[in-house]
Parts: structure tokens; sequence; C-alpha cells
């Protein structure tokens, strides 16, 4: 019985790819962690209620009643009055106009905002999967490399060179 022998080209380009994916998920959830840990709080009032894609999406849904809505939050920093409306849609919220959130903004710079709680499981989650993706792939190329010639009861081949298959 053959080991099923993984193209380890292809798969050692996926997991370089992965890698770089996995990190600049990381990155894009430090930063996002860094945010929030610098923000002050303050509640704001939802004025409008916009329609915006879903996460991950960059096209409006096309079923009829499925619209997802972003709430636009008006809120006060320092007798100023900022808006913030999120990318992202959600489909099905119970967030109405008058209702009142916490924001989530930047000190230094009241117009950078976030409503609380936003991007708080997608993101770290996203990195984890693609870190995962990443170490299961490992894990089978290093298999796949080293299983071969434990099946067989010998070391592995050399593989020929073109002079050795021009004297068979």
């Amino acid at each position: 019985m053959t080991w099923f022998r993984f193209p380890r080209v292809i798969g050692v380009v996926v997991c370089v790819y992965l890698i770089a994916v996995t990190i600049f998920f990381w990155y894009q959830t430090a930063l996002r962690f860094r945010f929030v840990e610098n923000a002050q709080s303050v509640t704001g009032e939802v004025v409008a209620l916009q329609p915006r894609p879903l996460a991950g999406a960059t096209r409006m849904p096309h079923t009829a009643g499925t619209v997802p809505l972003s709430p636009t939050v008006r809120y006060v920093v320092a007798g100023r009055t900022y808006e913030y409306t999120p990318d992202h849609g959600v489909i099905g919220s119970r967030i109405r106009v008058g209702d009142h959130l916490v924001v989530r903004y930047d000190p230094a710079a009241p117009d950078r905002a976030r409503l609380q709680g936003e991007g708080r499981f997608l993101l770290p989650l996203i990195t984890a999967g693609f870190a995962t993706a990443t170490v299961g792939l490992g894990v089978v190329l290093f298999l796949t490399r080293n299983l071969g010639a434990r099946r067989s009861g010998r070391p592995r081949a050399a593989v020929p060179t073109a002079p050795d298959l021009v004297s068979r």
C-alpha cells in the first residue's frame, strides 16, 4: 500500500500563504484590542439605520426583507458632536432609532470610534481558524514526508537524476 504523497511544493506554498494570512489577521486583532484598551466610553443615540453589507460581503443580499442595517450613532465628546456608522450591517437587529448605545472612541481622535463589542469575536475567530489550518497543513506535510520511508522499512531513496534515468 502506497502512502498518499501530498504535493510538497503546493503544500509548502499554501503553508507559507496561510502563515502570512495568519500574521495579517493577528496584527489586525492586536490593533483592535489596542484600540479598545486605550478607548474611552460614551453613550450615543441611534439617529439612523443605514443599509450596509454583511461582514465579509461586498454586496447587499438580494433576498427581499433581509436588508442588513448598521446604526448611525451620534455621540458628544468635549462639546463636539460626532457620528459613527459601522462598516457592516446585521440582519434582524433589534436596534431602533432613538436607542442608546455605548461608543468607544480614541481620546486623541474622537472621530475614530467603534460600538461596544463590535468585532470582539469575528476577527479573533478568523485568526484562530487560519492558525489551525496552518498547523494542520504543516502536520500533513511532515507526516507525508516521514511516513513514506517508515512504511517501506528502508530509508528513502534519493530521487534519480537525469544520467541515472538514461543509463537504464
